[in-house]
Protein backbone atom coordinates (compact mmCIF):
# COMPACT_ATOMS: atom_id res chain seq x y z
CA UNK A 1 0.00 0.00 0.00
CA UNK A 2 1.23 3.47 -0.86
CA UNK A 3 0.94 6.09 1.85
CA UNK A 4 0.77 9.75 0.96
CA UNK A 5 3.38 12.14 2.29
CA UNK A 6 0.64 13.65 4.44
CA UNK A 7 -0.14 10.25 5.99
CA UNK A 8 3.53 9.54 6.66
CA UNK A 9 3.94 12.93 8.28
CA UNK A 10 0.78 12.45 10.35
CA UNK A 11 2.10 9.14 11.69
CA UNK A 12 5.49 10.61 12.51
CA UNK A 13 4.01 13.63 14.28
CA UNK A 14 1.01 12.12 16.06
CA UNK A 15 1.97 8.42 16.35
CA UNK A 16 -1.06 6.75 14.79
CA UNK A 17 -3.12 6.30 11.64
CA UNK A 18 -6.76 5.41 11.03
CA UNK A 19 -7.41 3.91 7.58
CA UNK A 20 -11.18 3.59 7.08
CA UNK A 21 -12.36 0.61 5.03
CA UNK A 22 -8.85 -0.51 4.08
CA UNK A 23 -9.57 -4.21 4.72
CA UNK A 24 -13.34 -4.17 4.18
CA UNK A 25 -13.18 -6.67 1.32
CA UNK A 26 -11.61 -9.37 3.52
CA UNK A 27 -13.15 -8.62 6.92
CA UNK A 28 -15.50 -11.60 6.55
CA UNK A 29 -12.54 -13.94 6.10
CA UNK A 30 -10.75 -12.33 9.04
CA UNK A 31 -13.84 -12.81 11.21
CA UNK A 32 -14.10 -16.47 10.15
CA UNK A 33 -10.40 -17.08 10.83
CA UNK A 34 -10.68 -15.42 14.24
CA UNK A 35 -13.66 -17.62 15.17
CA UNK A 36 -11.99 -20.78 13.85
CA UNK A 37 -8.80 -20.13 15.80
CA UNK A 38 -10.67 -19.79 19.10
CA UNK A 39 -12.64 -22.97 18.31
CA UNK A 40 -9.58 -25.02 17.30
CA UNK A 41 -7.21 -23.98 20.09
CA UNK A 42 -9.25 -23.82 23.31
CA UNK A 43 -6.24 -24.99 25.33
CA UNK A 44 -4.25 -21.94 24.28
CA UNK A 45 -6.83 -19.35 25.32
CA UNK A 46 -5.38 -17.18 28.06
CA UNK A 47 -7.87 -15.64 30.48
CA UNK A 48 -6.13 -12.58 31.80
CA UNK A 49 -7.37 -10.29 34.54
CA UNK A 50 -4.97 -7.43 35.17
CA UNK A 51 -5.02 -4.02 36.78
CA UNK A 52 -4.21 -2.37 33.44
CA UNK A 53 -7.52 -3.87 32.23
CA UNK A 54 -9.33 -2.60 35.32
CA UNK A 55 -9.31 -6.14 36.74
CA UNK A 56 -11.78 -7.30 34.12
CA UNK A 57 -11.36 -10.15 31.63
CA UNK A 58 -9.35 -10.22 28.43
CA UNK A 59 -9.27 -13.56 26.63
CA UNK A 60 -6.61 -14.02 23.96
CA UNK A 61 -4.59 -16.44 21.87
CA UNK A 62 -1.05 -15.47 20.92
CA UNK A 63 0.80 -16.40 17.75
CA UNK A 64 -2.38 -16.79 15.72
CA UNK A 65 -0.60 -16.36 12.40
CA UNK A 66 1.09 -19.68 13.10
CA UNK A 67 -2.25 -21.36 13.73
CA UNK A 68 -4.35 -20.24 10.77
CA UNK A 69 -3.31 -20.18 7.11
CA UNK A 70 -5.44 -17.16 6.24
CA UNK A 71 -4.05 -15.09 9.12
CA UNK A 72 -0.54 -16.17 8.19
CA UNK A 73 -1.06 -15.02 4.60
CA UNK A 74 -2.53 -11.74 5.88
CA UNK A 75 0.88 -10.65 7.16
CA UNK A 76 2.14 -10.72 3.56
CA UNK A 77 -1.00 -9.21 2.01
CA UNK A 78 0.10 -6.20 -0.10
CA UNK A 79 -1.79 -3.62 1.96
CA UNK A 80 -0.46 -4.90 5.29
CA UNK A 81 3.08 -5.51 4.03
CA UNK A 82 3.04 -2.18 2.21
CA UNK A 83 2.14 -0.28 5.35
CA UNK A 84 4.87 -2.02 7.33
CA UNK A 85 7.42 -1.31 4.63
CA UNK A 86 6.37 2.34 4.26
CA UNK A 87 6.61 3.06 7.98
CA UNK A 88 9.45 0.76 9.07
CA UNK A 89 11.62 0.22 6.00
CA UNK A 90 11.79 -2.62 3.53
CA UNK A 91 13.71 -4.81 5.99
CA UNK A 92 10.95 -4.58 8.64
CA UNK A 93 10.39 -7.51 11.00
CA UNK A 94 7.09 -9.23 11.82
CA UNK A 95 7.00 -9.45 15.62
CA UNK A 96 3.80 -11.30 16.52
CA UNK A 97 0.04 -11.53 16.51
CA UNK A 98 -2.94 -12.25 18.72
CA UNK A 99 -6.70 -12.57 18.68
CA UNK A 100 -8.30 -10.93 21.72
CA UNK A 101 -11.78 -10.66 23.18
CA UNK A 102 -11.91 -7.71 25.54
CA UNK A 103 -14.57 -7.64 28.25
CA UNK A 104 -12.80 -4.73 29.86
CA UNK A 105 -11.44 -1.28 29.47
CA UNK A 106 -7.75 -0.48 29.67
CA UNK A 107 -6.01 2.24 31.62
CA UNK A 108 -3.74 4.59 29.71
CA UNK A 109 -0.52 2.74 28.95
CA UNK A 110 2.20 2.14 26.36
CA UNK A 111 2.69 -1.17 24.58
CA UNK A 112 5.90 -3.03 25.34
CA UNK A 113 5.89 -6.83 24.84
CA UNK A 114 9.65 -6.98 25.32
CA UNK A 115 10.25 -4.65 22.36
CA UNK A 116 13.16 -2.24 22.10
CA UNK A 117 11.29 1.05 22.33
CA UNK A 118 14.29 3.03 21.11
CA UNK A 119 13.14 1.89 17.67
CA UNK A 120 9.76 2.13 15.96
CA UNK A 121 7.40 -0.73 16.72
CA UNK A 122 3.81 -0.65 15.47
CA UNK A 123 0.61 -2.49 16.20
CA UNK A 124 -2.01 -2.89 13.46
CA UNK A 125 -5.48 -3.49 14.89
CA UNK A 126 -8.62 -4.76 13.18
CA UNK A 127 -11.79 -4.67 15.27
CA UNK A 128 -14.57 -7.05 14.25
CA UNK A 129 -17.46 -5.02 15.71
CA UNK A 130 -18.33 -1.34 15.31
CA UNK A 131 -16.94 0.64 18.25
CA UNK A 132 -17.14 4.26 19.30
CA UNK A 133 -16.36 6.34 22.37
CA UNK A 134 -19.19 4.63 24.29
CA UNK A 135 -18.32 1.05 23.33
CA UNK A 136 -14.57 0.71 23.76
CA UNK A 137 -12.91 2.62 20.93
CA UNK A 138 -9.23 3.27 21.51
CA UNK A 139 -8.28 6.69 22.89
CA UNK A 140 -4.83 8.05 22.09
CA UNK A 141 -2.79 10.98 23.35
CA UNK A 142 -1.41 12.33 20.05
CA UNK A 143 2.33 12.92 20.04
CA UNK A 144 2.96 11.00 23.26
CA UNK A 145 5.32 8.62 21.42
CA UNK A 146 8.10 11.19 21.09
CA UNK A 147 11.00 10.09 23.30
CA UNK A 148 12.57 12.82 25.43
CA UNK A 149 9.92 15.39 24.61
CA UNK A 150 9.09 17.71 27.55
CA UNK A 151 5.38 16.97 27.22
CA UNK A 152 6.04 13.21 27.30
CA UNK A 153 8.38 13.55 30.29
CA UNK A 154 5.54 15.25 32.14
CA UNK A 155 3.10 12.50 31.15
CA UNK A 156 5.30 9.52 32.00
CA UNK A 157 5.11 9.66 35.82
CA UNK A 158 1.34 9.36 35.61
CA UNK A 159 1.06 6.54 33.07
CA UNK A 160 1.42 3.70 35.59
CA UNK A 161 -1.71 4.86 37.41
CA UNK A 162 -3.57 5.58 34.17
CA UNK A 163 -3.68 9.23 35.34
CA UNK A 164 -5.79 8.21 38.33
CA UNK A 165 -3.18 9.91 40.52
CA UNK A 166 -4.33 13.17 38.91
CA UNK A 167 -7.93 12.36 39.80
CA UNK A 168 -8.81 11.62 36.18
CA UNK A 169 -10.89 8.76 34.85
CA UNK A 170 -10.11 7.35 31.42
CA UNK A 171 -12.81 9.46 29.81
CA UNK A 172 -11.49 12.65 31.44
CA UNK A 173 -7.92 12.44 30.14
CA UNK A 174 -7.54 14.76 27.12
CA UNK A 175 -7.25 12.37 24.18
CA UNK A 176 -8.50 11.55 20.69
CA UNK A 177 -11.05 8.76 20.22
CA UNK A 178 -10.61 6.53 17.15
CA UNK A 179 -13.98 4.99 16.24
CA UNK A 180 -13.81 1.91 14.06
CA UNK A 181 -16.06 -0.07 11.74
CA UNK A 182 -15.28 -3.64 10.65
CA UNK A 183 -12.78 -3.33 7.82
CA UNK A 184 -11.08 -0.21 9.18
CA UNK A 185 -7.42 -0.57 10.11
CA UNK A 186 -5.92 1.29 13.04
CA UNK A 187 -2.22 1.40 13.76
CA UNK A 188 -0.06 3.09 16.34
CA UNK A 189 3.48 3.36 17.63
CA UNK A 190 4.09 1.19 20.71
CA UNK A 191 5.22 4.28 22.60
CA UNK A 192 1.92 6.08 22.04
CA UNK A 193 -0.03 6.42 25.29
CA UNK A 194 -3.51 4.96 24.76
CA UNK A 195 -6.50 3.46 26.56
CA UNK A 196 -10.05 2.22 26.12
CA UNK A 197 -13.08 3.03 28.22
CA UNK A 198 -15.18 -0.02 29.11
CA UNK A 199 -18.52 0.02 27.31
CA UNK A 200 -20.18 -3.04 28.86
CA UNK A 201 -19.51 -5.11 25.75
CA UNK A 202 -17.06 -7.67 24.41
CA UNK A 203 -14.77 -6.47 21.62
CA UNK A 204 -12.92 -8.79 19.26
CA UNK A 205 -9.64 -7.54 17.87
CA UNK A 206 -6.92 -9.01 15.66
CA UNK A 207 -3.50 -7.50 16.30
CA UNK A 208 -0.49 -7.74 13.97
CA UNK A 209 2.82 -6.33 15.21
CA UNK A 210 5.85 -5.17 13.28
CA UNK A 211 9.07 -3.29 13.95
CA UNK A 212 12.12 -1.79 12.40
CA UNK A 213 14.88 -4.34 11.91
CA UNK A 214 16.99 -3.93 15.06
Amino acid sequence: MMLSEQQRAFFEIFGYLRLPGLMADVIGEIDAAFTATFAEYPGEIVEWVHETHENRMRRFISGVTGKNDFLDALTREPRIAGLASALLGEDYVFRGSDCSIYDCGTLFHKDAYGANLAYTNIKMALYLEPIDEHSGAIRVIPGSHHRGDKFVRQLNPHVESGFRDLGLSTGQVPSTVLPSEPGDLLLWNYRLIHATQYGGNQRRMLALEFSENY
